[in-house]
């Protein structure tokens, strides 16, 4: 084998391992929803697909003056919905980011009444600085106790962010194990549905 091939395979093994130690340690494909009813669980889940556009003095009270829930998030939340039925679970506590969209997405899950939780909103200058928002979705986790039952909390993609965590496309999600800190640990991924 001659040096400028074994310089190649010197770099290829090079990249897979960053690209494996950057990566992290694996997580399940997608987590058996049944479990959540043992309790220690999180759901954390971004919001189905919305359309439209935030307007720049939107209200959170006033769903017109935010993006919404169409069709094709609609279809994607029935998807979620019948997961969480397929697996048992009928009823949890659902905390929400106070936006329209993430309140539309949980309420479609049916899973019981919507708590919101301004912990949970997307970054916005109106509502404060990022580094404060982001600090609040880390104390919201690092103040979380281990829940009894099943918990999903949906949020925006920045929530993720904040908590070290790649961004999952609309209508998937983690699920996580609160372990007293700003970083608990990720036990599995929720699917985005088509």
């Amino acid at each position: 084998m001659g040096q400028a091939m074994r310089g190649f395979f010197f770099c290829l093994l090079l990249a897979c391992t960053l690209l494996a130690a950057r990566s992290g340690p694996a997580v399940a494909a997608d987590f058996d929803l049944s479990k959540l009813k043992d309790g220690g669980y999180v759901v954390l889940l971004r919001h189905v697909k919305a359309g439209g556009a935030d307007s720049d003095d939107f209200d959170l009270k006033d769903c017109q003056t935010q993006r919404q829930v169409g069709a094709p998030g609609r279809a994607q939340a029935a998807v979620l919905a019948e997961r969480f039925r397929a697996a048992g679970i009928a009823a949890a506590t659902v905390l929400s980011s106070q936006f329209c969209r993430a309140k539309q997405t949980a309420a479609l899950l049916g899973l019981g009444p919507v708590i919101e939780e301004p912990a949970l909103n997307y970054f916005h200058w109106k509502l404060g600085g990022e580094d404060e928002m982001n600090a609040a979705v880390r104390g919201l986790f690092a103040a979380m106790a281990s829940p009894d039952g099943p918990r999903v909390l949906v949020t925006h993609s920045h929530a993720f962010v904040a908590l070290g965590q790649e961004k999952p496309p609309s209508g998937g999600g983690l699920v996580l194990r609160p372990n007293g800190t700003a970083s608990p640990d990720v036990v599995g991924t929720i699917a985005a549905p088509e």
